[in-house]
């Protein structure tokens, strides 16, 4: 495991930082305890005013909600020692979850791995950050924690592989995790992954994601409705996310010919379209080396850009062709000859 033994700074969306959650329940409660701190000198003034670990408990969580974020973290960070156990793995959290606003990596990773050092349920956030920052060190402690579940254990090994550039291990791990896990986030995180392992491994891809998740992000992503922040980019290299689609245009018409193996005429099933020549030969040698006859279709999108889609020779019953591509990992569809 290298995971290249560098940091990556700043996180993106992608992270679902928890604390959101826990600023909804301060924001509410705040008005409950009606206390106002203007600035970051108040809240010390009363957070070292307070008498019992309750009062400084509320003083925290009401000054978080008011200060700027800076000055919260100043102030957790000053009083943290201070505060009751049964607060201090929230108070660590929440700490860590202040940094990740901030896209503090290193910062956000020794906060949650100091909140899971006293409650486990911060453990697969420590690890996500450690794996993202490079941090082999605290990966490997994370990892022995018997408090992850096996889903999350997979889902931590497949990243470590992306990160790595080891596309055919992240594929083999996804595939072996999606054969036992039931549970929806992991199966969903899980499908995505193995999704960018294969397009890294065969310069194409198709995921049960878009059935199984109609409506997910993930499923957006991969029919270019959305596109993910630059920090997700860096940290996976997702080279296609420049393009506009990564399965074909299906308004696509009139494709200018260019054959690539035997025949023109018959039927045929699109199974690639790509920005890059490149990624279509590299796709089109995988289909014939299993036995496809595959040609490629070079054509121009709106802007006058250059596009390339790859087909198959449908045999007898183009059906059953497309049934033995999906069998084998290939999403098509019939295109005009």
């Amino acid at each position: 495991m290298s995971m290249r033994g560098k940091a990556r700074n700043g996180t993106g969306d992608f992270w679902r930082p928890r604390a959101y959650l826990a600023f909804l329940f301060l924001f509410i409660a705040s008005s409950v305890w009606g206390q106002t701190y203007r600035n970051l000198s108040q809240a010390r003034q009363a957070a070292s005013s307070a008498k019992t670990a309750d009062s400084l408990t509320t003083v925290l969580k009401t000054a978080i909600t008011q200060l700027p974020v800076r000055d919260s973290i100043a102030l957790c960070e000053e009083f943290e020692p201070k505060v009751p156990a049964a607060f201090k793995a929230e108070l660590r959290g929440t700490v860590g979850g202040l940094y990740l606003l901030l896209g503090q990596i290193n910062d956000a990773k020794s906060w949650y791995a100091k909140a899971a050092g006293l409650d486990k349920k911060y453990t697969m956030q420590a690890l996500r950050l450690a794996i993202m920052a490079g941090d082999q060190k605290t990966v490997l402690q994370l990892l022995k924690s018997e408090s992850l579940s096996r889903e999350s254990q997979e889902i931590a090994a497949i990243w470590i592989s992306l990160l790595d550039g080891e596309y055919s291990k992240a594929s083999a791990t996804a595939n072996q995790a999606l054969s036992s896990t039931t549970d929806p986030q992991s199966r969903r995180e899980i499908l995505f992954l193995k999704y960018i392992a294969d397009f890294g491994l065969y310069g194409t891809a198709n995921s049960s994601i878009l059935k199984e998740f109609p409506l997910s992000i993930e499923a957006d992503m991969i029919q270019g409705k959305v596109f993910s922040s630059a920090p997700l980019i860096l940290s996976v290299g997702l080279s296609w996310l420049g393009s506009p689609t990564i399965l074909a245009d299906l308004a696509q018409k009139n494709l200018a010919k260019q054959d690539n193996n035997k025949s023109d005429s018959g039927q045929w099933l699109q199974v690639g379209y790509f920005s890059a020549k490149e990624n279509a030969e590299r796709l089109s040698r995988n289909l014939s080396a299993k036995g496809y006859q595959t040609r490629i279709v070079e054509t121009k999108n709106s802007n006058g850009d250059s596009r390339w889609a790859v087909h198959v020779a449908a045999k007898d019953d183009w059906q059953k062709t497309q049934s033995m591509l999906k069998d084998q990992g290939y999403e098509s569809y019939l295109v005009q000859p």
